[in-house]
């Protein structure tokens, strides 16, 4: 298996907060950049467990990327400002969350239909020259061209590059993506592009990296909560390469990084069994039906373990 592209761990709202990153990066290896679920404003100010997400993060600014979702100028320009003020030298914004809640405010996905919005967006980012901007986005949220009426708006911005998950909003994060619409999308930019959607293992990066040879990063979310290992493994050529002693040491820093950040073993326990969403490939129902059933962290630390080890 030839490595062919960078890894990047997508941001997952719920999931890839500074507990995860911090602990993943110190675990495992592989993942070039890892992005923040995004900054977003509330009752006009920023919501302050963004904040404490952002400022809490041990990883080195270069590798973090902070995501911000806004639905034009203002917002942006908040948002921004705050990443700037501290000392963060690239920013993605979110065009890609499928959400109802978001996208009726014309955010994430929902603002793909709103081309003047879009436009209105990126000037902002004309206001902070010394930062670097990406996107990441979708095709569309109802109709998969809406993309196209876009693509010179971010042909014209400074982008250093523009992630696409081949799916319109509507269809969350269920049924075919459209590789067709990925392609003509990705041909259409003169920005380096980024792949997310739907990889979950080694070879499937590799076909990915094989198809579209040019790409800068494949992006990949559910496929790295459920094996922590995969990024690693794909640049160690290891593939299904697995670490039960080093992923428990994982799951042990997960679960005391939530114990502390939310003072209650009730709360983190039920926030460690969130990540079971995405079991971890090889254990069997029984086991993560176990684990989901766990009383205390003493119990749900002895299934996982007893689930890895099998």
């Amino acid at each position: 298996m030839a490595r062919h592209t960078a890894i990047y761990l997508a941001p997952l709202q719920g999931f890839s907060d500074y507990v995860y990153r911090n602990a993943h990066s110190r675990y495992f290896e592989g993942v070039e950049r890892y992005f923040t679920p995004f900054l977003r404003l509330d009752g006009g100010v920023l919501r302050t467990k963004d904040g404490v997400d952002l400022d809490n993060s041990n990883l080195e600014r270069g590798s973090l990327v902070p995501q911000i979702i806004a639905n034009g100028g203002a917002e942006a320009d908040a948002l921004i400002r705050y990443v700037a003020d501290r000392g963060y030298g690239v920013c993605d914004i979110n065009f890609g969350c499928p959400f109802p809640q978001q996208t009726a405010k014309m955010r994430g996905c929902g603002i793909l239909a709103h081309p003047d919005r879009v436009s209105e967006l990126m000037k902002a980012t004309a206001n902070y020259p010394s930062l670097k901007f990406s996107v990441k986005l979708r095709l569309g949220n109802t109709d998969k061209n809406e993309y196209l009426a876009i693509v010179d708006i971010l042909n014209d911005a400074p982008l250093s590059y523009v992630t696409i998950h081949p799916r319109i909003g509507k269809q969350m994060y269920s049924g075919r993506m459209d590789m067709d619409a990925f392609a003509d999308f990705k041909s259409r930019l003169r920005h380096p592009v980024v792949f997310n959607g739907d990889v979950c293992t080694e070879s499937q990066i590799a076909d990915i990296a094989n198809k579209f040879p040019d790409l800068q990063a494949v992006m990949i979310g559910r496929g790295l909560l459920a094996n922590p290992f995969l990024a690693e493994n794909y640049y160690n050529d290891t593939p299904g390469r697995f670490d039960a002693a080093r992923y428990l040491d994982f799951v042990d820093a997960l679960m005391h990084g939530y114990l502390q950040q939310y003072g209650s073993e009730f709360m983190a326990l039920d926030k460690m069994k969130t990540f079971w969403t995405y079991p971890l490939p090889g254990v069997d129902k029984k086991r993560v039906k176990a684990i989901a059933k766990a009383r205390s962290l003493a119990e749900f630390m002895m299934m996982v373990a007893v689930g890895v080890n099998k």
